[in-house]
């Protein structure tokens, strides 16, 4: 991939949305992950940027330690704000008691502070899921997928460690393990029980036999085509394109527009 095109053409879509939304700030949740960090980086050079980290008790210490030194070394400024007591709360007032309800629960946490922080310093919440992501399903609706932009919702997480690469990211944070980081030992892949590299095969082949990119909900709609699915089959794990495919299909709300109903 030709990443300094993909560079411009990002700086200039953020110059662009930045200057029609009459603001003149980013802010953005860092994580001491590599998708926060290619955001952050790139955020940084068009304009000031705000960085907000928000770990738990459980988040892992290597991360925090990742997070601050991105934001010290990209010069920007930053706050960081521990989330155990207000989600201690929202877990007593709710009874969450699955990893799932205490994960959405941290995740929207997260965006609640980032958006009240927006509005404080009058900037836009920049997203950080990447495509792979989306198309799984891989977030918390209103909590990581809420943002006003994202720069790299068209880049799968493959791509995201070469662009790393080309942005001269600490390898410290390219190395690591992709985690939400939401319960201690907690990874993406593990998750999944399969790598990024193999799911974006079959997701990179996706694109490329429907036509190229002509929109995330297209691309979800292609790997729930059961013809299409057939073809995925004979050519990748058939394990493995029914565990995209079935994410895919579950999952493709988080994509959509809130529905209206037509009244007029």
């Amino acid at each position: 991939m030709n990443f300094g095109l993909i560079e411009d053409k990002i700086l200039s879509f953020l110059q662009n949305y930045l200057k029609n939304s009459n603001l003149n700030a980013f802010s953005v949740g860092v994580s001491g992950g590599i998708d926060s960090a290619v955001v952050a980086t790139l955020c940084a050079k068009i304009a000031p940027t705000y960085a907000l980290i928000m770990p738990t008790k459980s988040s892992s210490k290597t991360n925090l330690d990742d997070a601050l030194n991105l934001v010290k070394k990209l010069n920007i400024e930053y706050k960081t704000i521990y989330l155990d007591d207000i989600v201690e709360n929202f877990i007593q007032k709710t009874n969450a008691n699955t990893q799932l309800r205490i994960g959405n629960i941290i995740a929207r946490s997260r965006m609640i502070i980032l958006y009240d922080h927006s509005a404080l310093n009058k900037s836009l919440v920049v997203g950080t899921t990447n495509k792979s992501e989306i198309v799984l399903g891989y977030g918390t609706i209103f909590g990581d997928l809420a943002s006003a932009l994202n720069p790299v919702a068209n880049l799968l997480k493959t791509d995201i460690f070469e662009f790393a690469k080309y942005l001269k990211i600490d390898k410290n944070i390219i190395n690591k393990t992709p985690s939400a980081d939401l319960w201690e030992g907690q990874s993406d892949e593990g998750d999944f029980g399969y790598s990024y590299e193999k799911i974006d095969e079959v997701l990179k082949f996706t694109w490329e036999y429907c036509g190229k990119k002509n929109g995330v909900l297209d691309d979800i709609l292609a790997l729930c085509d059961i013809k299409f699915k057939q073809l995925l089959k004979q050519k990748f794990n058939p394990n493995l394109v029914e565990f995209i495919s079935t994410r895919a299909k579950n999952n493709k709300f988080k994509s959509l527009a809130i529905p209206v109903a037509e009244i007029y």
